[in-house]
């Protein structure tokens, strides 16, 4: 489990700041739900139960810092450590949450309440559908979480980012249960093309939040800050950390550094937590909670689609697709292999059938794949292969004045409907280096790893990093299969 550290500041440099906080466990400025009832005004009380008994645990009272922890002069301020330094900047929660109940710290004040308070009124249908779909994903999230080392109450943010709805997309065009942008999904290893959107797979998208967050914890060392970097983004909250000269989420949620969207992020996965981990506590009675995923895998190595596969097993099209959500066209890309899920208990009688009826099985009509090349456009294609720019966009769900990147996979109609020869993409003959970059000025760990794609764990990994501070002049061995400009040496 990753330990929370500070980030470290200078002492001096937040001296003026230190000596004009109240030095009080919740900010004073309340900021509710956009439409949520009017929040609770007393914020002082908070009481947490037991989802199982309904029995108090405890009364908590929010607790000021102790008035001889803060400094009187100039000179006091000089002379205090870090840890003197964070004890007065963070709130103190210790006192304010059961322990052993969540791994993920938690703050309980009138922001948290607020979105209590819409997630049980205005807001409860949603949460219902919420509630309902988590059982069905959370023990394997969870798994994949503690596996990495992270808190596994982080799959929480699953349910305010999407609800965990796998095919949520947003309008800027974030995918899946975790809505990850095209870019970051790919940095971090999910495969986005037109046969699959790994962004849907609610394992392995995942598996690559599991990475997100954790080089987000490795740049800020903080938990409300990873997280309210993956929603805000990691360059908008490192901006706020420095104008503001603190690493404090609530002093910065009090500033106008980041949306409202952001300030609100923390306090609603606060309440998500807390209403998911207590739902009869707070008027979640008797929901029809879905199955948890289970499946079995069977690798096939041409395309098949999955009404072949329904029919195998006797079971619908539709709960054959909730299995393999990522698969665009409703079956397998034409790789050498590709694991698809099956329902418990039918992975060898598939086996068997696709050993004994290969060729009856295997659609005849199958779409054909191009590689764009430097220079193609839609246009360009479309009239080589002698079909419709429709045609081509509609396959692979683009705007007929869409830009096209080299080494795009393009799905084509079938050969039986269109006079097309299917172009495969040349073996790369890239092979993997070291590369030495001196850090500039204002670049940090973070835009580093988005100029070469890769990520900030690599940079850790390759450089025997410690914490995620560097300094313009340092040198970092990055590893690339591209010849990127570097400042070598």
């Amino acid at each position: 489990m990753l330990m929370r550290k500070p980030v470290q500041f200078n002492c001096v440099f937040l001296g003026g700041l230190l000596l004009a906080s109240a030095c009080t466990t919740t900010p004073t400025k309340v900021v509710g739900p956009v439409d949520a009832p009017e929040v609770r005004k007393n914020d002082a009380i908070a009481q947490i139960l037991d989802g199982k008994s309904g029995e108090k645990i405890a009364t908590l009272r929010t607790e000021s810092t102790p008035k001889k922890t803060e400094p009187k002069r100039a000179e006091d301020i000089e002379k205090l450590t870090i840890d003197d330094v964070i004890r007065i900047e963070e709130p103190n929660t210790q006192n304010l949450y059961d322990n052993s109940r969540y791994d993920f710290p938690i703050t309980m004040n009138s922001r948290v309440e607020g979105w209590i308070d819409y997630f049980t009124g205005r807001g409860k249908h949603h949460m219902e559908r919420y509630l309902q779909r988590s059982s069905r994903y959370i023990p394997v999230m969870k798994q994949i979480f503690r596996q990495a080392g992270l808190p596994e109450d982080l799959v929480y943010l699953a349910l305010i980012e999407s609800g965990f709805n796998l095919r949520a997309r947003s309008r800027a065009k974030a995918v899946g249960p975790w809505q990850f942008i095209q870019g970051t999904g790919k940095r971090y290893g999910l495969r986005i093309d037109a046969w699959v959107d790994a962004r849907r797979d609610p394992i392995r998208s995942t598996e690559a939040a599991a990475k997100y967050l954790k080089d987000l914890y490795l740049m800020f060392e903080s938990w409300y800050l990873a997280a309210s970097a993956y929603n805000a983004g990691e360059n908008k909250i490192l901006t706020a950390i420095d104008v503001l000269k603190t690493n404090n989420y609530w002093r910065i949620s009090d500033s106008n550094m980041i949306r409202r969207e952001t300030k609100d992020y923390i306090p609603k996965l606060i309440a998500a937590a807390i209403i998911a981990k207590n739902p009869k506590r707070y008027g979640f009675d008797d929901l029809p909670y879905d199955e948890p995923l289970e499946f079995e895998s069977v690798a096939v190595s041409y395309p098949l689609h999955l009404r072949e596969i329904a029919k195998l097993v006797e079971a619908s099209q539709e709960e054959i697709s909730d299995l393999n959500p990522e698969l665009r066209q409703h079956q397998s890309p034409p790789d050498s292999f590709y694991e698809l899920r099956v329902p418990v208990g039918s992975r060898v009688v598939v086996e068997r059938a696709l050993a004994s009826k290969r060729n009856e099985l295997t659609p005849q009509n199958q779409p054909g794949q191009y590689v764009v090349q430097s220079g193609d456009t839609i246009g360009a294609i479309a009239r080589k292969f002698h079909i419709t720019k429709n045609e081509i966009c509609r396959l692979n769900n683009l705007n007929p004045n869409e830009k096209l990147s080299p080494g795009l996979s393009l799905l084509m109609p079938p050969k039986s409907s269109a006079r097309y020869t299917k172009v495969k993409r040349a073996p790369s003959s890239k092979t993997k280096t070291f590369i030495v970059h001196r850090v500039r000025s204002g670049e940090s760990l973070w835009s580093i790893s988005e100029k070469y794609n890769v990520t900030v764990q690599d940079l850790f990994r390759w450089n025997n990093l410690k914490k995620p501070l560097i300094q313009p002049g340092h040198k970092l061995r990055i590893r690339t299969e591209a010849s990127a400009d570097s400042d070598e040496a």
